[in-house]
């Protein structure tokens, strides 16, 4: 019993046990809402975990708006106290609204260590703020009210108690905090950081760590920042009781004066920062109680006067810094700096030092760096420097220093650094660096040298020496005899003019050479030859004509500049395939050469070509790894096809300011991005492009976002262009032009249905009439004819183009327009007849003119209109009738134009006409400037008229009435009352031959109402059918092409004795092409083809021909093995393949009995005047395809031949079944590149 009554309490207990260690392992800390916490490791760090240990401490972080403010009140009672050791709190920033430490208000968090509060506006700290927080050690306050001006933060006495006696670190910084209750860190007995940076403070006293004060103040303190504030004076004593602060921050302060006795019991201040003040003199004994002092910061003040034994008894400084005040040489002596032995860094640099003498730093054994630039020093003494043993940074740069005698730098047996740079040194003496033996760096540039000096010999381990900017006129091959280890050489802004072979020779280790900016007209080739270490050279800014042998030896060469000279010719044999940076901008060179076809074994990502004369850019012209391309400010007006092709790496291409006026779609083609890769950015802006019938396709490019190989043009919005031809405006936003603006100008055109065109009228042949001009867009919908001005007399122009959808007539003689002049221009809209004197408008003269929109027949000088001059213009929109003589217009003139809207009648000789009668779907009416009728029926209807159609008549104030007197100033019909009066005729309407004045004659027609619906059904019907029949006639073609794309079948075909034959032929088609058209065969035409349905086999001219076999007989083979030959016409294929003999006849041979099988594809722009007779034949008797035509693919495949069922496999390359003329590929045929024949 004994033994089971004690089983049970141990086995009770060990239950209890484990469930109190599971419940705790299972224990989560929440965060309240906007706040996320983190643990905070043994060492101190805090790192993100899910889910507390036992005892696991947690940092806090909240976002808030605001703290107890008029949007919110914060209950921070919601935290965890358990375990919560720090807290940091973020107020939003942007919100202008006060918030507020209530007391008592973070109390409950007991286990607080370290608090942060940041941008939270509180502008008052009341007594009670941070009750309960016994265990705080870090507090931060930064309210930035210093962004807001008008608030600052007001701290209250009682804030700071006994209860907070824990604190170690304060952080009241960036508060705007004007003053401080007296002594209200007193209590803080365990502070050992006060930071108060960037406040307005302007006492000291206040913080009663003085002499004065009573309690017992900042007794373990170790660091106090008051810089950033207004402090303006430091009494005696004010911090003395500070006896153990080390570290004394005042910087950027507006102190002006210190008393005597201001650092006095700062026994322990290791680091004194009073920089940025307005200090002019310091008290002879201020440091007297800082003996321990290690750094002292003075720059930046205007300190004048160096008091005597100063810094006596510093013998423990290391860092002096004295630089940017008004010291001289008079307080600068022998006595400054006597007795600092330790120290290491001094600055006087930006003072007013005119000369050193020779015991000036005679104590200094162990200093290190030395600044004296910025001063006026003239003079140097001998041995000023001789007891500096340890000094490894001398910087004198700008000064004044005219020569560096022998002893001026004796004893300097440690420099490594030395600046000299700035001065008006014109002589070095040999000697001078004798003692200076394992110098590094040497700066002598901005003097007055007129040669290498002569010191160099001296310093066999010197890895950097600049000599730029001084007056060299020329470097010897002795002039760098000692420099093995030299890694970088400037000499820019001097006056070489011209380097020798040899020179840098003995410097196996240079890696960086500047020669910019000299006056260099010849490097000697081979001069880098044996500077095989060369990384990066400068040769820009100088009269360079020619690079050829200077760099193709530098093997590490991956930086170089050459821009600005006057270079007229590159080659990339010229530079280093490894190069990776290359400027050539502001050259003279008109060609990128690539004599050798290198592009693809190039390594540049950066070119800059600008500011140059190229005016052409080819594939060829740009290596294949370039990722920045700038062409920009060059003469470049054609850009091949696929010049961008292949160029992987392309990021950014700079095309603007050149000349180009024409670009095709192909030019701006890139191989294919794949995703998540950006497309590359171009720019082609600037230049002068035509919006002509060609570049309709840019108005609607866009990179496409599935194809990926179109760049994204990043300015195409801003892109000018030039019509070709606009009687508005000559040039316009690219984005902005109409369609019917990209034109082209034309003499003749002959449509390849039209079979007339041998004979004198025909119509479908476009002619322009002679002295005009013709354009027409892309598709021929647009027509343009001007013939304004072109001094036809009498007549109109002879076989004005049928299609004409503008013609402009303007400015010549024509007295009379017959009947039927523009019979058959059924696609005219506008028709310019103005400033042409014309008299007469016969019957029907706009006969067929349905389309017509705008006629122009102003400033002429018609009389009279009878009514039949505008019959069958239903499609008439603008009516220009102004300026003319016109007495008369019959009532039915304008009654069958429906669509009229815009009518000008001003400036004629009316008196009377019926305007009421005018069309009330007229917009915009002119009537002024006419001799109206003053009768008063006449009048009070043409008031009326008015009244309705006040807002379509735009003249309506210079419409009056005139009574007949000669110096009748008339009447306004629509604003004066007009007085009943017989009617009179004015002056200009000239009497009858009987004497008497007469009112004009208005004639009255009765309209038409008897129509013959079946006469006109009948003619419906008989000129739908002929119109229809002559659609399918025009566009049989098309058709056939189109039913053998869609079904695969050939429409009025007939299969020929030659197909017939061709059926055992190996190859669908042979393709002859350039191997600079490689690109586009390889990428375009064999895939689309060989891999497409139906797939074709091909024989490929450089992919298939057999290396070092005979060219003709392998072409004879290749097209008599091929059921078609497709040639790839060209501007190369005429400049290289074409020009050799061998191919030509070869060609000749085959082709003389078998044109019928040939297709050729004319790729670009091909010029006529370029082309022989032979392949002008083959285009006039064959099929001809151009490449970018919308329905390419399917011509090119009616023109093949018909693959049976389309079952053959597809496959890029030919594996078996090979004719004999292939015997010799077997062994390359995994390489077909390699057996290219390259012309």
């Amino acid at each position: 019993m004994r033994s089971s009554s004690l089983v049970f309490p141990v086995l009770l207990g060990a239950v209890f046990g484990v469930l109190t260690a599971s419940l705790s392992k299972a224990l989560r800390y929440q965060a309240p809402d906007e706040c996320k916490w983190m643990a905070v490791t043994s060492a101190g760090e805090e790192e993100v975990s899910s889910a507390t240990e036992p005892d696991q401490e947690v940092a806090l972080i909240c976002h808030l708006r605001t703290i107890n403010s008029e949007l919110e009140n914060t209950n921070f009672s919601v935290i965890q106290a358990q375990y919560t050791v720090r807290l940091r709190i973020m107020c939003a920033d942007m919100l202008y609204f006060h918030s507020a430490l209530t007391p008592g208000s973070l109390q409950t968090l007991t286990d607080l260590k370290d608090l942060s509060i940041e941008f939270c506006k509180v502008a008052n700290l009341t007594a009670g703020a941070f009750k309960g927080l016994r265990q705080l050690r870090n507090l931060t306050l930064r309210t930035h009210n210093n962004d807001w001006s008008p608030v600052s933060l007001e701290i209250y006495t009682g804030v700071f108690t006994e209860e907070l006696g824990l604190l170690e670190r304060l952080d009241l910084s960036i508060n705007n905090l004007w003053r401080l209750p007296d002594g209200i860190f007193c209590p803080l007995h365990s502070l050992q950081f006060l930071n108060l940076t960037r406040n307005r403070l302007r006492d000291l006293t206040s913080l009663r760590y003085g002499s004065s004060s009573t309690q017992r103040c900042g007794v373990n303190l170790r660091t106090l920042d008051l810089s950033n504030n207004s402090i303006e004076t430091l009494p005696a004593g004010v911090l003395s009781k500070l006896s153990r602060l080390q570290e004394l921050h005042l910087q950027s302060n507006i102190i002006n004066f210190i008393a005597d006795h201001a650092l006095d019991g700062l026994t322990s201040l290791t680091y004194l920062d009073l920089g940025h003040n307005k200090l002019v003199n310091l008290p002879p004994e201020i440091f007297s109680d800082t003996r321990e002092l290690k750094e002292l910061h003075l720059q930046n003040n205007s300190i004048n006067v160096l008091a005597p034994g100063l810094f006596n008894g510093l013998s423990n400084l290391l860092v002096l810094d004295l630089s940017d005040n008004e010291l001289t040489h008079e307080w600068v002596n022998a006595a400054t700096f006597a007795g600092l032995l330790r120290l290491v860094i001094l600055s006087i640099s930006g003072n007013n030092l005119a000369k050193l003498d020779s015991s000036l730093f005679r104590d200094l054994y162990s200093l290190q760096i030395l600044r004296l630039e910025d001063n006026s020093i003239e003079f140097i003494s001998d041995n000023t420097f001789v007891s500096l043993n340890n000094l490894h940074t001398l910087s004198l740069s700008n000064n004044k220093l005219t020569r560096i005698d022998s002893n001026t730098l004796a004893g300097l047996y440690g420099l490594s650094i030395l600046s000299l740079d700035g001065n008006t040194i014109q002589y070095i003496d040999p000697e001078a660096l004798r003692n200076s033996t394992n110098l590094q760096e040497l700066h002598l540039n901005s003097n007055k040298l007129y040669d290498i000096p002569a010191v160099l010999s001296d310093v066999p381990h010197l890895k950097t020496l600049d000599l730029g900017d001084n007056l060299i006129t020329e470097v010897l091959n002795t002039s760098f005899t000692n420099m093995r280890e030299l890694v970088g050489l400037r000499l820019i802004e001097n006056n070489l003019t011209n380097i020798t072979k040899g020179v840098f020779d003995k410097m196996p280790s240079l890696r960086i050479l500047n020669l910019s900016s000299n006056k260099l007209q010849r490097v000697e080739p081979g001069t880098f030859d044996e500077n095989k270490n060369l990384l990066a050279i400068r040769l820009d800014g100088n009269y360079l004509t020619e690079i050829n042998g200077l760099f193709g030896k530098l093997p590490n060469l991956v930086w170089l500049n050459i821009s600005e000279n006057l270079l007229q010719w590159f080659d990339y044999a010229h530079i280093p395939t490894g190069l990776q940076w290359l400027d050539i901008h502001s050259n003279q060179i008109t060609e990128l050469g690539n004599y050798f076809e290198i592009e693809s074994q190039l390594h540049l990502t950066t070119f800059d070509a600008s500011n140059n004369k190229l005016s052409e850019i080819t594939g060829s012209a740009i290596p294949d790894s370039v990722e920045i391309l700038n062409l920009s400010n060059n003469l470049i007006g054609k850009v091949q096809s696929y010049t961008f092709f292949k160029k992987p790496n392309l990021t950014r291409v700079d095309l603007i300011g050149n000349q180009i006026k024409i670009l095709t779609q192909n030019s701006l083609r890139i191989s294919t991005i794949p995703e998540g890769k950006q497309l590359p950015e171009f720019y082609i802006g600037g230049n002068p492009f035509q919006c002509d019938c060609t570049m309709q396709w840019l108005q609607q490019y866009q990179a496409e976002l599935q194809e990926r190989n179109k760049p994204r043009l990043m300015d195409l919005d801003s892109v000018v262009c030039k019509l070709l031809y606009n009687r508005v405006s000559t040039y316009v936003l690219l984005k902005e032009a109409t369609p019917d603006q990209f034109l082209c100008q034309y003499e003749s055109n002959c449509f390849p249905f039209c079979h007339c065109c041998d004979f004198d009228a025909c119509d479908c042949e476009m002619t322009c009439p002679n002295n005009c001009t013709c354009y027409r867009d892309v598709s021929w919908t647009a027509n343009v004819v001007d013939c304004s001005s072109a001094g036809y007399i009498t007549n109109l122009p002879d076989r004005i183009p049928m299609d004409s959808t503008q013609l402009y007539l303007d400015g010549n003689d024509i007295r009379e327009v017959g009947s039927h002049s523009f019979i058959g221009r059924k696609k005219l809209q506008v028709l310019y007849l103005n400033s042409s004197n014309v008299e007469i408008i016969h019957n029907r003269t706009f006969n067929g003119l349905k389309d017509l929109e705008l006629l122009r027949l102003d400033d002429n000088k018609l009389e009279e209109l009878h009514g039949f001059e505008f019959e069958g213009l239903e499609s008439l929109r603008e009516l220009y009738l102004q300026h003319n003589r016109i007495t008369a217009i019959h009532n039915m003139t304008f009654v069958g134009l429906v669509e009229l809207r815009i009518l000008r009648l001003d400036h004629n000789r009316l008196v009377k006409y019926s305007v009421w009668q005018l069309s009330s779907q007229l917009t915009q009416i002119s009537l002024g400037v006419n001799p109206w009728s003053c009768d008063c029926e006449y009048t009070e209807r043409f008031k009326e008229y008015l009244l309705y159609s006040v807002s379509a008549v735009v003249d309506v104030n210079s419409i009056r009435c005139y009574n007949g007197s000669e110096y009748d100033p008339g009447l306004s019909i629509l604003k004066d009352n007009i007085t009943c009066v017989q009617e009179i005729i004015g002056n200009f309407i000239e009497p009858p031959t009987n004497g008497s004045y007469t009112s004009t004659t208005i004639i009255q027609r009765q309209e038409i109402q008897d129509y013959i619906p079946l006469l006109v059904a009948t003619l419906a019907v008989f000129f739908t059918v002929i119109i229809l029949t002559c659609l399918l006639f025009m566009y049989r073609q098309e058709m056939r092409v189109w039913f053998h794309s869609k079904f695969g079948v050939r429409l009025f075909y007939r299969t020929s004795d030659i197909e017939l034959d061709d059926r055992d032929k190996l190859f669908d088609a042979f393709v002859s092409y350039s191997a600079k058209d490689e690109a586009f065969v390889a990428e375009e035409l064999a895939p689309m083809l060989e891999n497409g349905d139906p797939s074709y086999k091909l024989c490929l001219h450089y992919r298939e021909f057999p290396v070092g076999g005979f060219l003709a007989d392998t072409i004879v083979e290749a097209v008599e093995s091929s059921k078609r030959t497709i040639m790839v016409l060209s501007e190369n294929f005429i400049k290289s393949e074409w020009c050799r003999f061998e191919f030509k006849s070869a060609h000749h041979q085959v082709l003389r009995d078998r044109r019928k099988r040939l297709i050729v594809i004319v790729l670009g722009e091909v010029p006529q005047k370029d082309l022989d007779p032979d392949i002008r034949l083959y285009l006039k008797t064959n099929t001809y395809l151009q490449w970018g035509d919308k329905l390419f693919w399917e011509k090119l495949k009616f023109a093949l031949p018909d693959v049976p069922n389309n079952q053959r496999p597809k496959s890029n390359h030919l594996h078996s079944n090979r004719p004999p003329v292939h015997h010799h590929v077997h062994r390359n045929h995994n390489n077909p590149r390699s057996v290219a024949i390259h012309i």
